[in-house]
């Protein structure tokens, strides 16, 4: 790539597509620099260092899963609009970045303001759409938790089972979770 062209997200979309493909704890500092032209010690003028990078990876993963989110749901409204979420979630997790990645970048890198604004930005979209079908106000931020752990929860059946998790049953449970708020 030539200099000049080369700016910080340009990197880090790279990274993201290294880490899903080889996975997040195999990135290098060194083979991210590889893939984007440029010398390792050119890097400092873009990013820190590979922990700045990793957490880079995740808060434009997520980044990415938000805007996703909202563009796929503005036909939507009401409980319509977080079966969707939940079922276009699901579907995205199961390209790029894998899941137990997402989830130890988050959990490693939850402190970093990136990370941190991008996860406040996906629980906003979530809260905004369970306000919209909530009964009682006061339960919001609870059925909101509820509903975003049910969605990683059977992310993380699905990655960890050694059986299969029956599909056919995501989008029922995902209405009777709704039922309940």
């Amino acid at each position: 790539m030539k200099k000049g062209q080369l700016t910080r997200e340009i990197i880090l979309d790279q990274a993201v597509t290294l880490a899903g493909e080889k996975g997040l704890n195999n990135l290098t500092y060194n083979g991210l620099a590889r893939a984007v032209g440029i010398q390792p010690q050119s890097m400092y003028r873009y990013v820190t260092n590979i922990a700045d990078v990793k957490g880079g990876v995740v808060a434009t993963y997520v980044s990415h899963l938000v805007t996703y989110l909202y563009h796929e749901l503005l036909p939507y409204s009401g409980k319509d609009a977080l079966i969707q979420l939940a079922l276009k979630f699901v579907s995205f997790t199961q390209s790029g970045l894998s899941f137990n990645d997402m989830v130890w970048g988050i959990s490693a890198f939850g402190d970093d303001p990136q990370v941190a604004e991008q996860m406040t930005a996906l629980h906003d979209l979530s809260e905004k759409l369970i306000t919209g079908i909530t009964t009682d106000q006061d339960q919001v931020k609870a059925n909101t938790a509820l509903f975003l752990e049910f969605i990683i929860g059977h992310l993380g059946l699905m990655t960890a089972s050694s059986r299969p998790v029956d599909q056919g049953l995501f989008e029922p449970n995902v209405e009777r979770v709704l039922d309940l708020m």
